[in-house]
């Protein structure tokens, strides 16, 4: 059994060492002949690629092949931006129930075209009737005021031509002549008597000198009289001078009152526009006109279209509640967003001219003039709003409708530009194909700067005047994979 046993275990120590000895000398023999180099053949493969296209007669006459020269331009960049189309806020209105009412008329229907200061709709409001009412009072008051103040001015100004009359100490038959017209108010009871109690004193006192002078009268009664007239003299000047200030401070309240009245017409006028929407004429027959004070007609601010209608006849509506919506669909907006990653790309500076393709007219192209640029990144949508103003005379546009704005981007003077359709890529890599003879052609690795929808700049890797090819470089480009298959 022993024997059995280490008969097995020197077996397999003989296989072991076998197998030791062998891969050693497998190492060994790698080391001397080399193993493949995977790395080195993949780029041995792709130096010894074919760059070149030669086409048979054959081909050339199956294959569209056309070529373009590398020349040098200038080259503008176009980014184009989707967009909608919407109504002019400036043109655009809901017109709105100013006050609580029922629609006893309306005259439009959705679709309708119309006319500035045409007649909508007529509703009756006792809201509105109060207003008016409240104005026609108010204007009543002023009025009144006015005539008051009137009568005080005039007052006023005769009380002074009087006073300085009397001052002058005109003769009084002249100055009942000349006042005898003149309104004086009660001043004229008061005045006059006054200045007649002064003429008589100064009369018997310019009497009463000779009579003392001859001992007719004593120097006492002498003295008496005088002092009657100096006292005559002072209460008439006294009463002039306190009518002035009477009088014009009785003027000056009447302008108050005037103002004051003025001023309340003014709010309640202003309060009748708001609500009617329209300005009103405080002396109009028909704001006068009882049977039309709670009837208000609801006016077309411009012309315009009919957009939609919310109410109909006898229905009862409230403040706010918009009754139509009316636009002017001659001039639209155009609004579009531009992307945050799109700014550094494109230049727009004032009213500055943009294109607009319509998506529903694809072979047309439609000027906007810029309106309005955001300044702000909405952080919603990474973009920054804007809006362009687009003609619209034939009607041909209509909001909803998208768009593609074209805006224009960065600019270089004097580039060297090859077509767009002749730039392909392989692996990351821009090339083109030069022609180098009738039927061959050769790729070419080119470095690309400014690109728009027909032009490619190229920065490296061609010089002008070459011919490169413009129509069937993607077949050209299938056959040098063949080729390099082969």
């Amino acid at each position: 059994m022993k024997s059995r046993v280490i008969s097995i275990m020197v077996i397999l120590i003989l296989f072991v060492g076998i197998g030791i000895y062998w891969k050693q000398n497998q190492s060994k023999t790698e080391a001397e002949t080399g193993a493949p180099d995977i790395g080195s053949a993949v780029e041995t493969a792709n130096e010894d690629a074919p760059s070149e296209v030669a086409l048979s007669e054959e081909k050339m006459k199956n294959i569209q092949l056309t070529v373009a020269p590398v020349k040098r331009q200038p080259l503008s960049q176009i980014r184009m931006v989707p967009g909608r189309l919407q109504y002019d806020d400036r043109k655009h209105v809901s017109i709105k129930a100013p006050a609580d009412g029922v629609l006893v008329e309306v005259r439009v229907k959705t679709g309708d075209e119309i006319k500035e200061g045409q007649v909508l709709a007529v509703l009756n409001s006792p809201e509105i009737g109060t207003a008016r009412a409240d104005l026609l009072q108010r204007t009543a008051e002023y009025e009144l005021a006015q005539k008051q103040f009137g009568w005080k001015n005039e007052i006023q100004n005769n009380v002074q031509k009087l006073v300085d009359a009397l001052l002058s100490k005109q003769p009084m038959p002249e100055i009942e002549k000349e006042f005898a017209n003149e309104k004086l108010g009660d001043y004229r009871s008061q005045l006059l008597p006054a200045y007649s109690r002064y003429l008589l004193a100064e009369m018997i006192n310019s009497k009463s000198a000779p009579l003392a002078k001859s001992g007719a009268i004593s120097l006492q009664s002498l003295k008496r009289r005088e002092t009657e007239m100096q006292d005559a003299r002072a209460d008439l000047k006294s009463l002039c001078e306190q009518s002035i200030y009477d009088v014009k401070l009785e003027r000056d309240r009447e302008q108050a009152r005037v103002n004051d009245a003025e001023h309340r017409m003014t709010i309640s006028r202003q309060n009748l526009e708001a609500l009617l929407g329209a300005t009103v004429d405080p002396g109009s027959k028909e704001l006068k006109a009882a049977e039309k004070l709670s009837r208000l007609e609801v006016i077309a601010p411009f012309s315009g279209t009919i957009e939609d209608r919310t109410f109909s006849r006898s229905e009862r509506v409230n403040r706010s509640d918009a009754l139509f919506t009316l636009a002017q669909t001659d001039t639209l907006w155009v609004a579009a967003d531009i992307r945050e990653s799109d700014w550094a790309a494109i230049s727009l500076t004032g009213s500055q001219e943009l294109q607009v393709k319509v998506n529903s007219y694809p072979d047309e192209t439609f000027p906007a003039r810029l309106y309005y640029l955001g300044r702000s990144v909405s952080p919603v949508t990474n973009s920054v709003p804007l809006i362009a103003e687009i003609k619209n005379p034939d009607g041909k546009l209509r909001p909803g409708m998208f768009v593609q704005v074209l805006i224009p981007g960065k600019q270089k003077s004097d580039v060297i530009t090859v077509p767009a359709r002749a730039v392909l890529d392989d692996a990351q890599q821009e090339f083109v194909f030069v022609k180098t003879s009738d039927r061959s052609f050769r790729r070419v690795d080119i470095q690309s700067g400014l690109k728009t929808e027909d032009w490619v700049e190229v920065q490296n890797g061609l010089t002008e005047g070459e011919q490169v090819v413009d129509e069937g470089a993607f077949t050209l480009k299938s056959e040098l994979l063949l080729e390099r298959e082969e």
